[in-house]
Parts: C-alpha cells; structure tokens; sequence
C-alpha cells in the first residue's frame, strides 16, 4: 500500500487488483494470518466452524437453498450436507433478515439484525395489501392464528401449513396472500424459518429456536445497533462504501454514512481509496502481507449463484464488467448463476457441473 499525497486525509491508495484480494480475503474466500478467524476456525468441528463462519458474515445470501449451503460450506470448510444440519440444529437459521431476501444468520443474530434492516421492506410490505384483498386485520387475523399454532405444535410447521391455519382463521392464502404473510411475518422477527421438510420451507417460533438472542437494538437502542452492523460488514466485506453497506442492509444511505463515521471514529476501521473512491476496512486488515495478497489473486474460484462476493456490494464494477451482469446476474428480474473468479474478477458464468 502508498500513502496517497492528494487525499484530503491523506488515506492509503490501493490498486483494483488489491481491493479484490482484500475482498476475498475479508470473505473467507482467500487465507490470511491475520484474519480475526485464522487461528481458531480450521480447529473447529464442522458445525461449529459453519455457525462461526455465519456469525462472521453476519448474513449470508440464502435465496436458492443449494446455492446458500455451497456458499456456507465453501467458506467454513465443510459440506453442505453439515451446512443443513447446522440448519436442522437450530445452530444457524434461515430468514428474511433483509431486503424481504433469505439470508442464512448465526441463530443469536437472527431477530435483531431483522428488526434493524427490515422496517422500509415492512412498510412496503403493508402498501402491498390492497392489491392482494388484504386488510390490516386479515393480517392481524393470521399472525395470531399462526403464532398460537406454532406455539401448540411440537414440530415446526410447513409453508401447506400455514396456509391451512391461514384458512381456517377465514383468510384465504391465495392470490400470494399466503406468501405475502409468510414473508412479512419473517420480517417482523418473532416467526423464523425452521429446518427444511424436504425441499419445502418450515416455519418455527424464534424463542422455540434461538435461547440466546443477543438484541442488540433492545439493549442499545436501534442507532447504536445499526453502528454495530456497519463494523461487522467493514470486518467482513471491506473494502467497501457506506453505498455498498446500505444496499446490503436496506439501510438509508444517511444511517449507513452515520455508521461508518461512527465506526471510523472508535477506531474500528481503516480507510482506503481506490480510483479516488474512499472505502473502509477492518483494521485486521492492515496485517495483511502482499504475499497473502498475491496468494488470494491466484485462486480460481468457481462460487454459487447470489454469493456475498457479488452480492454483497451497491457498486460491482470493482469485479465484474458490466457486459457480464445479465450473464451472471442479478438479471432484471433478480436471478443469479454460479460464476467464476480468476484475480478477483468475476470471468463469466460457470459451466454446469457434470452429473
């Protein structure tokens, strides 16, 4: 890294092509000594190397259940056989924690993470309800009818379900009203996804789940929680932009400024710039060594549709040309292909695996 002489705060000037290993190494993707996980994730027995790879994500994009698991595995080291046992366990769990999206989160993160990020997707939520026949108190109506059912059930409930209970409260789920419910109720935190009855969605209440829920937003109240977040998302994404960190969130671009100022003036962060654009990182990653650096630009990574190191960011165009997008994604109606990494820089669409 060089000092940059122009930088009003003379931050350190990093090339395209070190923002991309620090990315992936930051992501798990690429190995470092100084990682905050190097010295204790490879000792760890697979499930508690999955959840703690969750915890260091924060959450991880869960949208394809295949595609979500490989993501996890590939980053913890494990199957993603182990991935979905550490679903069925309870040790990570499966929700729309963010942009009305599934995300897969360390289970004692799950309910205020979702509370924090969720609020805009919630009151877009509730606009919605006029075009399916709903009423507020259909709504109302089915979320009481639901939680007294979960709360009855010795198992959890699949999304057919739901549905019956929905019906049996006299609000009929069709017409996506069934789904719309489902997913704003995840919104609201207190109803999580459970492990996965076959390849259908379960539903579960979160204190049935989750024993420990650290409620950072309870305890320290939503700003405080939100600068708590942005540090988390600087460890494990930077370098990154207060614009990448309020796409990830569903977070204001104010609140997420707010939060990187705040973060920067703990002292638990590192500014950079690259092409005159200033981005922030975790101060771990000051340790890092060129060699760590040259190492992570040799790997070929073939990473699953959505994955963090893609999606994680407003702004792609540090590793993937724009001509690239609809091949890779996300497409204008927001789907995503396995793809291929060379240098940090996204290739292509990856070629279906054999069999």
């Amino acid at each position: 890294m060089s000092k940059n002489p122009d930088s009003a705060e003379n931050t350190t000037a990093v090339s395209l092509r070190e923002l991309r290993a620090r990315r992936l190494i930051a992501q798990l993707l690429a190995p470092s000594a100084a990682h905050p996980l190097a010295s204790t994730l490879q000792s760890l027995e697979p499930l508690s190397a999955i959840s703690t790879v969750a915890e260091w994500m924060i959450a991880t994009q869960f949208q394809l259940r295949n595609s979500g698991l490989e993501a996890l595995a590939i980053r913890a080291g494990a199957s993603t056989q182990q991935v979905e046992e550490a679903i069925t366990q309870g040790l990570i769990v499966r929700s729309w924690s963010q942009r009305g999206t599934h995300h897969a989160l360390f289970a004692p993160d799950v309910s205020w993470v979702t509370r924090v990020c969720t609020p805009r997707v919630q009151a877009a939520s509730t606009k919605r309800r006029p075009i399916l026949w709903l009423t507020n108190e259909d709504v109302d109506t089915s979320r009481a009818a639901l939680i007294k059912a979960l709360s009855a059930s010795d198992s959890p409930l699949s999304r057919t379900d739901c549905y019956e209970v929905f019906r049996s409260a006299g609000v009929d789920p069709g017409e996506q009203r069934g789904p719309h419910m489902l997913r704003h109720f995840g919104g609201e935190g207190e109803i999580i996804q459970g492990p996965f009855s076959g390849n259908a969605d379960s539903f579960v209440l979160h204190d049935s789940v989750v024993s420990q829920a650290r409620d950072v937003d309870r305890k320290k109240g939503r700003e405080a929680a939100i600068v708590e977040l942005a540090a988390r998302y600087i460890n494990s994404r930077g370098p990154a932009t207060p614009q990448d960190f309020s796409w990830w969130a569903g977070l204001t671009v104010k609140e997420c400024k707010d939060a990187f100022a705040a973060v920067a003036s703990q002292g638990k962060s590192t500014q950079v710039t690259c092409n005159n654009i200033t981005y922030h990182m975790g101060n771990w990653q000051q340790e890092v060594t060129h060699e760590e650096l040259n190492i992570a630009l040799t790997l070929e990574l073939r990473l699953p549709a959505f994955d963090e190191y893609l999606l994680a960011y407003k702004d792609r165009s540090q590793v993937i040309e724009p001509h690239l997008t609809p091949e890779v994604g996300p497409s204008k109606n927001g789907m995503c292909w396995p793809f291929l990494v060379e240098n940090g820089e996204v290739l292509g669409r990856a070629p279906q695996s054999a069999g």
